[in-house]
């Protein structure tokens, strides 16, 4: 299948966004209503 520079960057934007709301989605399940901050640092 042929396709386009633009169209791979358009599939491969869409794709990570998507796997990034579902891995959001599980993050606020995880923590609760209450809430925990969440920091970058190891």
């Amino acid at each position: 299948m042929g396709c386009t520079e633009e169209n791979k960057t358009v599939l491969g934007t869409y794709v990570l966004r998507e796997e990034a709301n579902v891995w959001w989605k599980n993050v606020k399940q995880r923590l609760g209503l209450e809430g925990v901050a969440i920091v970058w640092e190891i």
